[in-house]
């Protein structure tokens, strides 16, 4: 992001201000900061849900001011998203939810068949296929949603929040996975309010501020934050 600033309609209060930020291939983020700072706004611009107001963003290669809305989509296939609210489809099985991205992108049946259990086993569910989402606890959920931004492969995952609704414990299996899927190579972007989750991490933590990027430091923790 190159001096990128947000305002969502003419007299609101900037969401974002100015920001400037470079994360590179293969690394672990935390963006911090509370309530309205901007974290989701942020993340929402590098899957194009939403666009600045000025500035440049540049995603996979992709200048996003100039990539045309009919190539959108493959952008999008290169970033798995996971939100708080997991976000699965409540009739279909474990193993279905995981298989349906493959599916819209038309990957052979034999593949499939493949990708899922190798991806379920990832996040720890390998036995779990055949369950549907309500059998499942919160921290099982959000690893179903793990493994669905996961299938495809994306070099880049965002994660909104992930952990906003589970305990301690599950928490820290849930970033650990994150944590896993980073060492293989994938790059990790994650808005949190986690405080136990970033101290323990100790990965680079981005703070905002009121929209504006206040503090930057590798392996930093969130008790650090000192709002200016």
């Amino acid at each position: 992001m190159d001096r990128v600033s947000l305002r969502y309609a003419k007299g609101d209060p900037w969401a974002l201000q100015d920001v400037d930020l470079d994360v590179t291939r293969g690394e672990f983020c935390f963006v911090v900061g509370e309530s309205g700072s901007g974290k989701s706004s942020l993340l929402r611009m590098v899957i194009m849900e939403q666009h600045p107001s000025s500035g440049r963003v540049l995603v996979a290669g992709h200048d996003l001011g100039e990539l045309p809305h009919r190539r959108v989509h493959l952008l999008r296939r290169q970033i798995g998203t996971v939100f708080q609210d997991f976000r699965l489809l409540a009739g279909k099985t474990v193993y279905q939810n995981v298989a349906y991205v493959l599916q819209v992108l038309g990957v052979k049946r034999h593949e499939i068949r493949q990708r899922v259990p190798e991806t379920l086993a990832l996040v720890g569910l390998p036995d779990k296929g055949r369950r549907l989402p309500h059998e499942l606890s919160g921290g099982e959920q959000q690893r179903v949603a793990i493994a669905r931004a996961m299938v495809n492969k994306p070099p880049i995952l965002l994660a909104d929040e992930p952990t906003g609704n589970l305990d301690p414990d599950t928490s820290q299996e849930i970033v650990a996975i994150l944590e896993r899927i980073n060492r293989s190579g994938t790059t990790v972007l994650m808005a949190t309010h986690d405080t136990t989750i970033v101290d323990q991490f100790r990965k680079r933590v981005v703070q905002l501020h009121q929209g504006r990027v206040v503090r930057d430091q590798a392996e930093g923790g969130y008790r650090e934050v000192v709002a200016p």
